[in-house]
């Protein structure tokens, strides 16, 4: 009975471990990888496929980091060995990418940044309030760095400003992997605005410096409601026919200005009396939309102008 005990036992310790990331890892690579998080799937069909993604880091450098996908109840969890391996030498040498972009960078004045590359793209997030002025001239460093660097696969660059409280919050000097599969809306949150383009040697700054575009998803860019509401509601007493309501907190759009990339536009619906916002389908008795555009930069508030839904 005792033998027999143990036998049963034995089984279900193996099959524990076959189903254990940490302990797979032990045994494929050992002491050469740690679980950073695993990567919440919202989608109602992993109920039944039961698939898992987990961001793992190298133990001894954890700025390296890679995405596995596994699934608890196959046999060595779905995982292949030469797969995560090639995933691994494919994140040591962006880091190393990464790093050397960093250090060019830093050479050439620029401050308060992070670098981030994932094979051919490499991410810059600069951490100061975007003038006018500074935008040009650390693009100007930016493109003086890459073009004198000797050697660099990273021909499609995404420039980021974000906000200056979020320098260094969630990483340093590289950003890993894992932050851009973090699933949340963080980045998005603080980001201000960016600019992507092609490298190739000799581009102008003047000619890319135009290219900024603002981030409507901003906390930042969202903040700007409540007055772009009261720039819309002041045109509206003067040039909307009485009775009417300007609605300020449902059913807004925000969105970029067609005309001007670091502009925002808002637009508000208007009724002929204030609906009732509970009822679902209310939005289909607004007569139409105050349309009013926010220049970040001049910081002026404009275009204002009366939009009905038969247009």
């Amino acid at each position: 009975m005792a033998s027999l005990l143990s036998t049963i036992f034995g089984c279900f310790q193996k099959k524990e471990k076959v189903n254990d990331l940490p302990t797979w890892l032990e045994t494929h690579f050992p002491g050469q990888l740690v679980v950073v998080n695993n990567i919440v799937n919202l989608d109602p069909m992993n109920l039944f496929i039961k698939e898992k993604n987990t961001i793992l880091a190298d133990k001894n450098d954890p700025e390296v980091q890679i995405k596995v996908k596994w699934f608890k109840k196959e046999e060595g969890l779905g995982l292949n060995v030469a797969e995560v391996q090639s995933s691994l030498d494919k994140a040591r040498k962006d880091v190393k990418a990464a790093r050397m972009i960093f250090d060019a960078l830093k050479k050439n004045g620029l401050e308060k940044f992070s670098v981030s590359v994932i094979e051919m793209a490499a991410y810059i997030l600069l951490y100061e309030e975007p003038y006018p002025e500074l935008r040009k001239s650390n693009l100007i460093k930016i493109l003086s760095a890459i073009d004198a660097l000797p050697d660099h696969a990273q021909t499609s660059i995404w420039i980021e400003w974000m906000e200056p409280s979020a320098y260094q919050q969630e990483f340093k000097d590289i950003i890993p992997y894992g932050y851009w599969q973090r699933g949340d809306s963080y980045h998005d949150r603080n980001k201000i605005m960016g600019l992507d383009f092609e490298w190739s040697p000799g581009l102008k700054a003047d000619i890319l410096n135009t290219g900024w575009a603002i981030s409507i998803k901003s906390d930042r860019s969202l903040s700007f409601k409540t007055d772009a509401y009261n720039a819309a509601s002041a045109w509206a007493t003067k040039n909307l026919s009485s009775p009417f309501y300007l609605e300020k907190d449902q059913m807004i759009t925000i969105g970029p200005d067609d005309e001007d990339p670091l502009a925002i536009e808002f637009q508000f619906p208007y009724f002929t009396s204030k609906p009732d916002t509970t009822v679902s389908g209310f939005e289909d008795n607004a007569l139409g939309h105050v349309r009013v555009v926010y220049q970040t930069d001049q910081k002026t508030f404009g275009k204002i102008k009366k939009i009905k839904n038969d247009e």
